[in-house]
Parts: structure tokens; sequence; C-alpha cells
């Protein structure tokens, strides 16, 4: 197990895409949060005591982007035929499974708490660079960390069961911006409030109280219905890695 963690950690360290990512999300946050979310506010919202705290929760729709680093971590080994070599250092596949699923969790929270932190330090910055103030600002520290952490942990570990189902890169991608931007929100026409019950409107509601269709659901029920498609996903995902051929 120890062998092959520590090759999926050097996996996902060396490969130039988790740069890649990481830096776009950390250009994107750095400028809507200073720029948008902050040089440019003026009036009412800044008499907003909630404010920063929304500014996280805007934010953290950019660690989707760190899925995308999951199903690389994973495509990129039948793109380039390295899963066999992957297989080899272990005798189990499980015990390969679960330490993608290790170091894709350690990324996906590492990367929540880089955009949790920068969002709202940059959004301050930008208001008072402007010359700008703001009232005194509140923060449910726990339930904001935990939300965040979920939330951008639900997106990393849902990119690599996508990745492990589908395989193909460019068809795993699609799958994760295609489903819960197009196939749920056309299912929701059918389903009305009850899409709240769909997988990524689900995890969507763990940081937002709502949705386009007016959906509302507290967010740890929401945590908990997402979780149980995780579950059920990654089930059917470790027996197909189990018993699919390695090519």
């Amino acid at each position: 197990m120890i062998p092959t963690l520590k090759a999926e950690f050097c996996k996902l360290l060396t490969v130039r895409s988790t740069y890649v990512v990481t830096a776009i999300v950390v250009g994107l946050v750095a400028f809507i949060a200073f720029y948008a979310e902050g040089w440019r506010l003026n009036g009412l919202p800044l008499q907003d005591p909630t404010l920063l705290a929304g500014d996280v929760t805007g934010a953290l729709n950019l660690t989707v982007f760190g899925a995308i680093v999951a199903i690389l971590l994973m495509s990129h080994e039948y793109r380039y035929n390295t899963i066999m070599h992957t297989l080899t250092i272990s005798r189990s596949r499980t015990a390969v499974l679960l330490s993608k699923a290790i170091v894709v969790s350690l990324y996906a929270l590492v990367l929540a708490v880089l955009v949790g932190v920068l969002s709202p330090l940059l959004s301050d910055f930008g208001i008072h660079a402007h010359g700008y103030s703001l009232v005194h600002q509140t923060f449910d520290v726990w339930d904001l960390t935990w939300r965040s952490l979920f939330y951008s942990w639900g997106y990393g570990m849902a990119g690599l069961v996508i990745a492990l189902l589908v395989r193909s890169q460019v068809a795993a991608i699609s799958v994760l911006f295609l489903v819960p931007n197009i196939v749920e929100q056309l299912i929701g026409l059918v389903l009305k409030e009850n899409t709240k019950y769909l997988p990524f409107t689900s995890l969507s509601l763990v940081i937002h109280n709502n949705t386009l269709s007016g959906a509302t659901l507290a967010p740890t029920k929401a945590a908990l219905v997402f979780t149980g498609y995780l579950i059920a996903s990654c089930l059917v995902a470790w027996v197909l890695f189990i018993k699919r051929d390695a090519s």
C-alpha cells in the first residue's frame, strides 16, 4: 500500500497538468476576488456582514477544476498505457484504487483551503485598495469549513469515478461538465423540486441555498444524498476496475 501511495503522489506532483490547473484556479480566484468582488464593489454590498463568507462559497465553484486533475490522474494511465506498470507495483488492484482516492482527496482538500483562504483575503484587499471599507464581517467558521471541504472533495471524487467508468479522457471531462450543467437541468424540468435529489444538484446545495429550479435542501441532507450516490458509483467503479482488463 505504501509504495502504491508514494507512486500516486509522485504522479500527481510530477505531471504538468496538476500545476497548470491549479494555477488557472488561483488566477481566476485572484481576478474575481480582487477585482470583481473587491475593487469594483461599492454602496450597499459593503454593508453586508456576510459578504466575505459569500465570496468563499462563490469561489468554491472553481474547485470543479480539481475534478479535472482527478480525471487526468486516472485517464492518463489508459491514454499512455502506463496502467500495467501501476498494477505491477501492488498485488492488489483495490490498493491501487484506494491510493488514487486518497491522493485525489488530499488534493481536493488542499485546493478548497487555498480557494477558501485566498478569496476573502483578496476581496478585502481589493475593497480597501479602492478606498472603501467593510462593515464587521461574520463567519460561521465550522459550517463554512466543512461545507467547503466536502464540496471540493465531492467534485474530486466524482471526477475520479467518472474517469474509472468512462476511461476516455475527453469523454470523462465532457461528462463532468455536461451532466451537472445540461443533463440535470433538463431532468429538472420534469422533476421540478425533486431535482434536489440528483447527484450534482445535491452537491451544489451543500454550499448554495438554492438552484435555478428553486430546489432547497439543508446542507447536511444534501451531503448525505450526494454521499449515497458516491458510494454506489464507487462500488460499481471498483468492481469494474477489478474485473475489466487493464488495457
